[in-house]
C-alpha cells in the first residue's frame, strides 16, 4: 500500500472531548485575595495598556453542546511524544501519527483545564492552564499535585492567562504568559517551579502596523490585539518566543516569532512572519500551539483549527512540518489539507510534506437517503468545515454517494464527523461511529473500507486502503454514539488519475 505511512489535518485523535456550551461551566479557580494580582493588573504596573476591547455581555444560544480541543502543547518526554491540548485529555504516540489516550487521574479540581503547559523540571513535571494554580507529577500523566499559585518575588500570587514553562539547556527554568496586549516572562525557580524569580518583564506587544495582528476574520479592528498562546523554542543557540493573535474563533488566527540571543530578550520580530497562518482552504487558522522535534531532528508544528458552528470554542487540531529558513527565521507550512508523509519519511519534510494525492470528491455530484432540513447533501463535499450534512430524523441507515466524474485510482478517505444531539455528559462522548466506504469501478461495488466493527471513538477518521479505480464511492454510515446524530462536517475522498505504471 504505498500511501499507508500517511496522515492528514485534522489530525486522528481518539475519545476527542465534548465541551458544554448551553450552561455555565464551573472550573476550579485561585481564590481572589488581597494579595493575588491579575496578569492585567500587572501589566498597568508595568506601565503597559490593557486589554482595549469593548466589552458586551451576550449569551448565544446553543443548540448543541460540541466537540472541541485546541491549543495543543507537544513535548518529547521518555522516549514519546506527548501531547496537551486544552479539555484536560493527555495523549501519546511513538510516531507523531497514532495517538494514544491517558486516563490517568490528572487535574482533579478541574473540569476542563484551558492551554495547559508541560515541562519536566528537575526530577518532577510541572503543569498549569490558563489562570490555574501550579501542579506536579513524578510522571507526565499524573495524578497532580496542586503546589499553589505562581508567587512573584514580592510575596503577592499571580493568575496569568496562557502560560508556558521552558526548561533551558542549562537547566534553568522560564514561565511566558500574556492573554491580551503583550506577552510577559520571568525565571523560575526550580527547586518550588510555582515561584518566580525575577519580576516579569514585557518581551513583546501588540504592534498595531503588523495586520495580521489585528483582531478580527479579516484583521478588520487594527486598534484591538489579543496576543496570546506564547510558545518558547530553542535552535542553533537563539530563542524564538512565538505568541498567537487575531482570535480563535477565525480564520485568520495565527501565530508570529521573535528572536533573540536570551531566553529574557530583548526580543525583536523575525522577518518571516506571520510564521504559521491559513485563510483559504478546508485547514485554516494557525495559531495557539507549539513545536517539537520529530524523528531525525524535524520539526513539526501543532495548531488550533478553527470549525465555530454551536460555539467559538468548536476547533480541531492540526500538525504540518516547520522550519528555519536561510536567514534563520522560523516557518510553518501551516494548512495542508491533503494526505502527507508521516514524521521520518522525509529526510526535510519542510521543503514539502504532500504525498501525491488529491481531494477528488469536493464539489462532486452527490446523493443521500435524506438530509434535514437547510443540512442538504452537497455541505459534505463542499471543502468546508463551517457547515455539515445531517440525515433526516428517523433515517437508520444514512448514506451518501458521490459520483466522481471519471475514473480516479483512490487511496484514501476523510471523515470529519459532527454530532448532532450531543449533550455534555462530564467529558468524553462514549462511543465510535460504525461505517463502510465502497467505490465503483464502473461494473460493480467493492469495499474500500470496513469499519463496521470500529470501536475506537474518532470525530476525525482518516484511512488508506489499496488503490483502487473507482468512478464514484459510497458511504454507508452503520451506527453512531447513544443519543446522535451522525452528521458529516466533511467527506473527502483522495486519489490521482496517473494510470498505474506496469
Amino acid at each position: 500500500m504505498k500511501y499507508t505511512n500517511t496522515y492528514c489535518n485534522p489530525i486522528v485523535l481518539p475519545d476527542y472531548p465534548s465541551l458544554e456550551t448551553r450552561s455555565e461551566e464551573k472550573r476550579f479557580d485561585i481564590p481572589q485575595t488581597p494579595d493575588t494580582i491579575m496578569e492585567y493588573q500587572l501589566y498597568a504596573e508595568l506601565g503597559k495598556p490593557l486589554l482595549r476591547f469593548r466589552r458586551t455581555e451576550l449569551k448565544t444560544a446553543c443548540e448543541n453542546d460540541v466537540r472541541a480541543t485546541a491549543d495543543p502543547s507537544p513535548y518529547f518526554f521518555e522516549g514519546k511524544w506527548w501531547l496537551y491540548p486544552t479539555s484536560g485529555m493527555i495523549y501519546s504516540s511513538d510516531d507523531l501519527v497514532h495517538w494514544d489516550i491517558h486516563y490517568e487521574p490528572t487535574w482533579e479540581e478541574i473540569s476542563y483545564p484551558m492551554a495547559p503547559t508541560v515541562e519536566k523540571v528537575g526530577d518532577v513535571y510541572v503543569a498549569c492552564a490558563n489562570f490555574l494554580p501550579v501542579y506536579t507529577s513524578p510522571t507526565p500523566v499524573g495524578p497532580w499535585t496542586c503546589i499553589g499559585p505562581w508567587i512573584l518575588p514580592d510575596g503577592r500570587a499571580l493568575k496569568a492567562g496562557d502560560v508556558m514553562i521552558f526548561l533551558d539547556d542549562d537547566g534553568r527554568a522560564y514561565l511566558y504568559f500574556g492573554l491580551g496586549m503583550l506577552i510577559a516572562g520571568a525565571e523560575l525557580d526550580t527547586e518550588h517551579p510555582n515561584r518566580l524569580l525575577t519580576t516579569p518583564k514585557v518581551l513583546v506587544e501588540f504592534d498595531t502596523a503588523n495586520a495580521w495582528e489585528h483582531f478580527g476574520a479579516r484583521n478588520e479592528d487594527a486598534g484591538n490585539g489579543m496576543l496570546e498562546g506564547s510558545w518558547m523554542l530553542k535552535h542553533n543557540g537563539e530563542y524564538y518566543l512565538v505568541y498567537s493573535c487575531a482570535g480563535t474563533q477565525f480564520s485568520t488566527y495565527a501565530m508570529g516569532a521573535c528572536r533573540s540571543s536570551s531566553p529574557l530578550g530583548p526580543f525583536v520580530r523575525q522577518k518571516h512572519n506571520p510564521v504559521s497562518r491559513s485563510v483559504q482552504g478546508l485547514i485554516t487558522g494557525g495559531g495557539h500551539g507549539g513545536f517539537v522535534k520529530g524523528p531525525g531532528d524535524t520539526f513539526w508544528i501543532f495548531y488550533t483549527i478553527p470549525v465555530c458552528i454551536d460555539h467559538d470554542m468548536e476547533r480541531r487540531i492540526g500538525m504540518d512540518p516547520a522550519g528555519f529558513d536561510e536567514n534563520g527565521d522560523l516557518f510553518a507550512l501551516t494548512g495542508c489539507d491533503v494526505p502527507q508523509w508521516n514524521p521520518g519519511v522525509l529526510e526535510r519534510p519542510e521543503l514539502g510534506n504532500e504525498a501525491g494525492l488529491m481531494p477528488v470528491s469536493v464539489g462532486k455530484p452527490i446523493e443521500v437517503s435524506s438530509y434535514a432540513p437547510g443540512q442538504r447533501a452537497r455541505y459534505a463535499v463542499d471543502d468546508s468545515l463551517k457547515t455539515y450534512w445531517q440525515p433526516a430524523e428517523g433515517d437508520k441507515a444514512p448514506t451518501l454517494t458521490v459520483d466522481l466524474r471519471a475514473p480516479y485510482r483512490c487511496s484514501a478517505v476523510r471523515l470529519c464527523w459532527k454530532d448532532i444531539g450531543l449533550y455534555f455528559d462530564g467529558g468524553v462522548l462514549p462511543g465510535p461511529y460504525r461505517y463502510v466506504v465502497e467505490g465503483y469501478d464502473g461494473n460493480e461495488w467493492s469495499t474500500l473500507v470496513d469499519a463496521s466493527d470500529n470501536d475506537i471513538d474518532l470525530t476525525v477518521d482518516y484511512r488508506t486502503f489499496p488503490e483502487r479505480e473507482c468512478s464514484a464511492v459510497r458511504l454507508k454510515v452503520l451506527g453512531a454514539p447513544e443519543g446522535v446524530t451522525p452528521g458529516l462536517l466533511q467527506f473527502t475522498v483522495f486519489g490521482t488519475n496517473e494510470k498505474p505504471q506496469t
